[in-house]
């Protein structure tokens, strides 16, 4: 393991326990993370950055405003986690485990995260559509167009409800 400047940390992680521990505003960079345990941890403002988090264990941790860039959390477990103003770029969730995650104002970019065999709670996909569902993709571009503004803002109401 190495420790950057300031609260960098990067290299081979693999197993890590950082259980319970305050990572609040670390931050990992090209770190090997596989299998690490981040459960019960704080997380708030970390920053994950061209990491390998595959099957990491972030259960019931604290990662409010957590930023992750180009972060492979294949088959992660963020059970119970808070990600709340969470930003997650060009990141893989594929078979990662968001059952009673939350999930408010989590922003994510579509054209690059992976949610593919992701666990969610009803509430959770819910929460995950919504936001999906707001994104201004060709095809709801295309939607807009077609049904007109007032309509299209009209429908916005309902299912936001």
């Amino acid at each position: 393991m190495k420790s950057g400047p300031g609260n960098k940390l990067q290299g081979d992680l693999r197993g890590a326990d950082f259980s319970g521990q305050d990572l609040s505003g670390r931050v990992f960079s090209q770190a090997d993370l596989y299998e690490a345990s981040f459960a019960g941890a704080s997380l708030k403002g970390a920053e994950f950055l061209n990491c390998t988090a595959e099957r990491a264990n972030f259960e019931g941790a604290q990662c409010q405003r957590m930023q992750a860039l180009n972060t492979n959390f294949y088959g992660a477990n963020f059970a119970g986690a808070d990600l709340s103003d969470s930003l997650l770029r060009y990141c893989v969730l594929a078979r990662a485990n968001l059952n009673d995650a939350i999930l408010e104002r989590v922003t994510v970019t579509l054209n690059c995260n992976t949610f593919e065999r992701a666990q969610l709670d009803h509430e959770s996909a819910a929460r995950l559509a919504f936001l999906f569902s707001r994104a201004e993709t060709p095809l709801r571009l295309r939607i807009r167009q077609v049904l007109g503004e007032r309509e299209f803002q009209r429908l916005e109401r309902i299912f936001a409800e």
